[in-house]
């Protein structure tokens, strides 16, 4: 459960992050700080905090792969785009299927909000999740995710994408 949306959410979001409406990011070592919390069966998660730094090297919005190489297991749809002057909202579905007739449906519903001059951004949105198929019934979850991304610098060359 909690693999499908660390997977999505964690290499779908800084990917998606790249295509600013009204800034290009600027290329480079990116950080995102990520802030998460779960709601299952009526119940809140502690928030758990995670860092992940990118190098970004491709800033046309129109060239940017906005799908991660994702596992065999799980496919999403396309994502759905809808830009205005001060930031975006991507929307996608994804379903993974495990081996043992689990199935997971994720609906992922993101706001990004660049900084002005393209070396900050923020994202917030929430990932739904319902489990189907599994050996005992489980409640639907709700991720809510924040993060805050920064260009920290120039890529070191032994990271270069």
């Amino acid at each position: 459960m909690k693999t499908a949306v660390g997977i999505t959410a964690l290499l779908l979001v800084p990917a998606l992050a790249l295509a600013a409406p009204s800034t290009r990011m600027q290329p480079g070592l990116w950080k995102f700080d990520y802030h998460t919390s779960v709601e299952m069966g009526g119940r809140k998660m502690p928030v758990e905090a995670s860092s992940v730094q990118r190098c970004i090297t491709e800033t046309n919005p129109e060239k940017l792969p906005l799908m991660p190489k994702l596992p065999a297991n799980i496919h999403c749809s396309a994502p759905q785009m809808q830009t205005t002057a001060v930031n975006y909202n991507v929307r996608m579905s994804c379903t993974a299927s495990e081996p043992n007739g689990m199935l997971t449906n994720l609906d992922e519903d993101f706001f990004i909000t660049p900084g002005p001059h393209g070396d900050t951004l923020q994202i917030k949105g929430t990932v739904h999740e319902r489990i189907t198929g599994g050996p005992i019934p489980l409640p639907s979850a709700l991720t809510h995710i924040e993060a805050d991304g920064r260009r920290l610098g120039a890529c070191p060359k032994s990271i270069v994408h």
